[in-house]
């Protein structure tokens, strides 16, 4: 029988990853180069890997092997057994794309349309690399901005004039309801050819508007000089979270993350389409063809106790919940009937079950599969938890 197994997990170099977070948060030596994602999970692009003694087995191999222990009733009703959740540390070094995750019922259209049309899976403009949605929550380790949702309309024309580049984006129409003009207007924006976004650069470095507005463009284009789509951050919620603020994203919601390091929990899936500010495949039409532009308010996520040491972050999803426990106080979690990957950061933690023990360092990852009843967490600092509902 499987016990808590500790983890050996994959980092995602991509260029906008930070270079100094990584060490801060897990207590380690930085590796020199940008590191932005670590990826706790079974997901096959890059799964973690258990260690079983002497064995490393990658996770999504033990699972499909062994889906009763590992899944319990995640793996029952004659699903495909599969991890249901992904989970993510997160740290930006700069801003990374305006983006939006399709719902399930688009991204499996889209990941067949794809496959008909012969893309390759690891083709670097497939927009569909499986055929999940992908709900996410952040939840912030250090201050962070994030970009999220479309602003309402007056608030968007307010925006674009502080910023001193109302003249460059074209005026919103009238007709169709605020809907249908944001979703017209950020085309139009968008998809401004490369003159407008060299004007728009000479201008920013010419010194914007000394607004909040001026400052988020500068920010933006000394990542992405010459990108027109830098004015399509005005269009967007601007918020910023504080350490233990979290925020929910659903499928369908425009976001980019400006700065800022959070552990991150999504449903398990690699789906991103983007329209902007990054290096990555860009398809417009279809990023505002998954996206839902009538205007609405950030979705901030309010933690409720679950016990004397456990805070819940609650998501309108059945895939995952996220937790944060408070190691100094402990705690007992059972009944278990489901699996779990825990995430440590802080000095040191000690887990303990019916048939084991297992001691974590600073920056340690673990898997605890269905099949192991209950356990007690103890120690220093805290311990991030993603789990089912």
């Amino acid at each position: 029988m499987l016990g808590i197994l500790p983890l050996e997990c994959p980092v995602q170099r991509y260029e906008w990853g930070s270079r100094t977070a990584f060490g801060r948060l897990l207590g380690r030596p930085g590796s020199g180069g940008p590191e932005a994602e670590l990826w706790m999970g079974a997901h096959p692009r890059a799964p973690s890997a258990a260690r079983i003694g002497p064995r490393r087995v990658p996770l999504d191999r033990l699972i499909a092997g062994r889906p009763l222990e590992t899944l319990g009733r995640c793996a029952a009703g004659g699903q495909a057994p599969g991890l249901p959740f992904l989970f993510k540390l997160l740290a930006m070094g700069r801003p990374v794309s305006i983006q939006v995750h399709p719902t399930r019922a688009r991204a499996a259209r889209g990941f067949d349309a794809e496959d008909r049309a012969g893309v390759p899976i690891d083709a670097p403009h497939r927009c569909y690399r499986d055929r999940g949605h992908k709900p996410e929550i952040m939840l912030a380790l250090e201050p962070m901005e994030i970009l999220t949702g479309v602003r309402p309309l007056p608030e968007i024309e307010s925006a674009l004039a502080a910023a001193g580049v109302a003249d460059l984006a074209p005026a919103a129409p009238a007709s169709g309801g605020d809907a249908a003009a944001v979703g017209r207007l950020l085309r139009a924006v968008l998809t401004l050819d490369r003159a407008a976004g060299e004007r728009l650069h000479r201008r920013l470095t010419a010194g914007a508007p000394h607004t909040a507005a001026g400052a988020l463009l500068r920010k933006l284009a000394a990542s992405y000089p010459g990108d027109p789509a830098v004015i399509g951050a005005l269009l967007l919620n601007r918020v910023a979270l504080r350490p233990g603020e979290a925020l929910y994203t659903a499928p369908g919601q425009l976001h980019a993350f400006v700065s800022g390091a959070g552990v991150e929990l999504m449903a398990n899936s690699d789906n991103v389409l983007r329209a902007g500010l990054t290096g990555k495949h860009v398809d417009v039409e279809r990023t505002l063809a998954a996206a839902h532009l009538r205007p609405a308010p950030p979705a901030h996520v309010a933690p409720r106790p679950a016990g004397p040491a456990e805070r819940v972050y609650p998501a309108p999803v059945r895939e995952f919940r996220l937790s944060v426990i408070d190691l100094q106080i402990g705690g007992a979690f059972a009944p278990r009937r489901g699996p779990e990957i825990l995430l440590l950061l802080g000095a040191g933690a000690r887990l303990r079950w019916p048939g084991g023990t297992l001691a974590l360092q600073r920056g340690d990852a673990a898997f605890v599969p269905a099949c192991v009843p209950s356990y007690r967490a103890w120690g220093t600092g805290r311990l991030y938890r993603a789990c089912v509902p």
